[in-house]
C-alpha cells in the first residue's frame, strides 16, 4: 500500500501502470477508500472504471477471491476496512427522483443551438443524493455565449415549475475545457452523464485526454437522451440579436463577474469571460484532504 500512497500524494504524478495480481488488490482498495468518502459502494464495472490500473471484470472477481477482506454481493464489491452503508437504496432512489423532476428544465438547454454540451454532474452522475440535494449540470457554450447561457439556466432554475433542483455551476466556453490534472477531476469527469454532445462533449475529453492515463479502464458513458422543448423566456430572444445579444454578453460577463469575486471565499472557484464555475464550497480540497486521511488509515 505504501506505493500506491506514495502516488496518491504527488498530484503530478496521477498515471498508474499494469500490475500484478497482488498490486491490483491495492488498487482495489484505493477505489474503495474513496468511494467510501461519498457512503457508496460500487458494482464490479464501476469498480473497473475507476480503477488506476489496467484490469479488467474478470482479473477484479479473481483478485477478490484470493483477499478475505474483500467480497462482492449482489455484483456489489465490499471491504472489511469500510462500513456499509444501509440507506443507500434511499440514496439513489433519491437521485433518480431528482432527475426526473429536471428532465423538463434539462429539455429546454437540450434544445438550444448555443449549447453545444450538456452533462449532469455530482453526486446524482454518480447515482446518489441527499433529501436535500440538488442536480449539478455542467454546460458548455459556443465562444461569446457563456454568461448568456448562463444567465438562462438561472433563470430556469428560479422561474421553472421545475427547475428548483437545477444546479448550473459550470457554464464554460468551448475554448476553455481544460482541467486541472488530477485523480478527482479525472473521476468526477468520467462519471459525468452526457445530455447533448453538439461537438462539446467530445472536445472537453479531446482537450483532457490526460484522463486516458489516470484511468485506463474508464470510457465516456453513453449519451443520455432526451427531447428537446423550446420553452424560453421571452428575453431569451433579444439575447440572440447580433449587436444586442453581444453587448448583453459584455455587461452581464463584467458585473456578473465583479460580483461573484467580491463574494468568492473558495480557491477553486473560477470567474472570467469564457469560464463561469462556481466551486464556492471547496468540495474538491475537502474531498482530497479526506482522501488521504482514509488512505493513511487503512494502509
Amino acid at each position: 500500500m505504501a506505493s500506491i500512497l506514495k502516488l496518491n500524494r504527488n498530484p503530478g504524478n496521477v498515471s498508474m501502470p499494469s500490475v500484478s495480481a497482488e498490486y491490483l488488490v491495492k488498487a482495489i482498495d484505493e477505489v474503495l477508500a474513496w468511494s467510501s468518502l461519498f457512503n457508496d459502494h460500487m458494482d464490479v464495472e464501476s469498480v473497473l472504471r475507476n480503477l488506476r490500473v489496467k484490469g479488467s471484470i474478470s482479473s477484479i472477481h479473481q483478485a477478490i477471491e484470493n483477499t478475505p477482506h474483500l467480497c462482492v454481493e449482489d455484483d456489489v464489491v465490499y471491504s472489511d476496512k469500510h462500513g456499509r452503508n444501509l440507506n443507500i437504496q434511499h440514496s439513489k432512489e433519491v437521485a433518480s427522483k431528482h432527475f426526473k423532476k429536471t428532465v423538463e428544465v434539462l429539455s429546454i438547454l437540450n434544445s438550444c443551438k448555443q449549447i453545444t454540451g450538456l452533462a449532469v454532474t455530482g453526486s446524482v452522475a454518480a447515482g446518489m443524493n441527499n433529501d436535500d440535494g440538488d442536480v449539478d449540470v455542467m454546460i458548455i457554450t459556443k465562444p461569446g455565449w457563456v454568461w448568456r447561457v448562463r444567465a438562462l439556466a438561472i433563470y430556469l432554475s428560479h422561474k421553472h415549475p421545475g427547475g428548483h433542483l437545477l444546479c448550473p455551476n459550470m457554464v464554460l466556453s468551448e475554448e476553455s475545457l481544460w482541467f486541472e490534472k488530477t485523480v478527482y477531476t479525472a473521476r468526477e469527469m468520467m462519471q459525468i452523464i452526457p445530455i447533448k454532445d453538439s461537438n462539446g462533449i467530445t472536445k472537453l475529453y479531446d482537450v483532457n485526454d490526460w484522463v486516458k492515463g489516470v484511468l485506463p479502464n474508464a470510457g465516456k458513458k453513453p449519451l443520455q437522451p432526451l427531447s428537446k422543448k423550446r420553452d424560453y423566456p421571452w428575453w431569451w430572444r433579444i439575447m440572440k440579436l447580433p449587436l444586442f445579444g453581444q453587448l448583453a454578453e459584455s455587461f452581464e460577463a463584467q458585473r456578473r463577474i465583479k460580483q461573484l469575486k467580491s463574494t468568492s471565499t473558495s480557491d477553486e472557484a473560477i470567474y472570467s469571460k469564457s469560464v463561469c464555475r462556481g466551486h464556492e464550497n471547496s468540495h474538491k480540497t475537502r474531498i482530497e484532504a479526506e482522501y488521504q486521511n482514509v488512505l493513511e488509515a487503512i494502509s
